[in-house]
């Protein structure tokens, strides 16, 4: 009987994953992880609008992701792990998420401040260029 106790504490303790387990694995680094969701969010932003993107096929779209995991220096299976670690533990991930929405919306902001400006009748004749 005491045994069977020790072995059922153990292994409701080692189900157990907070954040600090997630830290000790060997995981994409923390700030890369936000870099490549970042980068993921946009290029899903960019293949997702008709005007930006060249058509994929099916077996091109599959691998859209394949440069950011070359430019980071991952493998698919590092990022699979890693997302499957943090969703086990949502409150560690969400605060990930926090990060990757802040990093959008400064690039958003930084585009917007570099965009050029145009009067009314700048913007109402490039307009009506479009609908031609």
């Amino acid at each position: 009987m005491k045994y069977s106790l020790i072995i059922i504490f153990l292994i409701l303790t080692s189900c157990s994953d907070d954040p600090a387990k997630i830290r000790n694995r060997d995981l994409i680094e923390r700030d890369k992880f936000i870099n490549i969701l970042t980068d993921m969010h946009i290029m899903d932003a960019i293949t997702n609008d008709p005007k930006y993107f060249r058509k994929f096929d099916a077996s091109d779209s599959v691998d859209i992701y394949s440069s950011i995991f070359e430019e980071y220096e991952v493998t698919k299976a590092e990022f699979d792990s890693t997302v499957s670690a943090y969703s086990k533990q949502p409150d560690a991930y969400l605060k990930i998420y926090d990060e990757v929405i802040l990093e959008l919306n400064y690039r958003l902001d930084t585009l917007k401040e570099n965009e050029p400006r145009f009067n009314t009748e700048e913007k109402k004749e490039r307009v009506r260029e479009k609908n031609r």
